[in-house]
């Protein structure tokens, strides 16, 4: 099976089972801060490093028992629906590495996938192939992109990754991705299926909450309203 089919897969399997993490906190070592001066005001408290939506994944090749590694990163709504999925993997060919790109069915198909950081275009990406909902995924198109160093760089020194698409009135819908951390993903060691599954159940489980609790108060501020209206 080609580098290119498993990327693929993979941006299937990150759209339906929700690989990338968006609260995964960043690690690293604090260093004890020095004792204020006499009378001094104390040092505000550091900021926290923002998380980091990017996930790297790696496995055993079941033929070449090669390891791959995946960096991916998935949009979700706040209901915890998937929308969208990115994945990027190194290519047996020096400085080349393929994009799959998981995107809402109801596009353009001609167009492609443009991708842009920080508003200027660096690709296009074609699509492959277009699947129905069913129980284990939602509906969507993938596309692919074959690409070079100079991509990697400049998501590097990004802050976002669009994905545009054209929708079935011939409109540009960007889909935006942070770039927050990426660096530090790609560089760093990845995980295992079974410990992104692990995040990827504490993230759906954080969104549905999330969501839940925003229901809640919409319908009491709702209430309240009505209450308080006059009669």
């Amino acid at each position: 099976m080609s580098s290119r089919n498993l990327s693929v897969q993979f941006a299937l399997r990150s759209l339906g089972a929700a690989l990338a993490l968006c609260i995964a906190p960043a690690l690293g070592f604090a260093q004890e801060a020095p004792a204020p001066a006499p009378g001094a005001a104390p040092a505000p408290p550091a900021a926290a490093a923002p998380a980091s939506p990017w996930l790297k994944v790696c496995n055993v090749h079941p033929e070449t028992k090669a390891e791959i590694c995946v960096i991916t990163q998935e949009v979700r709504a706040e209901t915890g629906q998937p929308i969208a999925a990115v994945t990027i993997q190194k290519l047996k060919d020096e400085g080349k590495y393929g994009v799959g790109l998981v995107v809402p069915i109801h596009v353009r198909l001609p167009e492609g996938v443009t991708l842009t950081v920080d508003g200027e275009k660096k690709a296009t990406a074609q699509y492959v192939m277009c699947i129905p909902q069913s129980q284990q995924q939602p509906s969507a198109c993938v596309a692919q992109a074959e690409l070079t160093e100079d991509f990697i760089s400049a998501l590097r020194k990004g802050n976002e990754l669009a994905l545009v698409v054209i929708n079935p009135q011939s409109k540009p819908i960007g889909i935006r991705l942070s770039l927050v951390g990426f660096s530090k993903t790609f560089d760093g060691p990845g995980v295992d299926r079974a410990a992104a599954e692990a995040q990827r159940e504490q993230l759906s489980e954080a969104l549905q909450k999330s969501a839940e609790e925003a229901r809640k108060k919409l319908i009491e501020q709702q209430q309240k309203e009505i209450e308080g209206a006059p009669q």
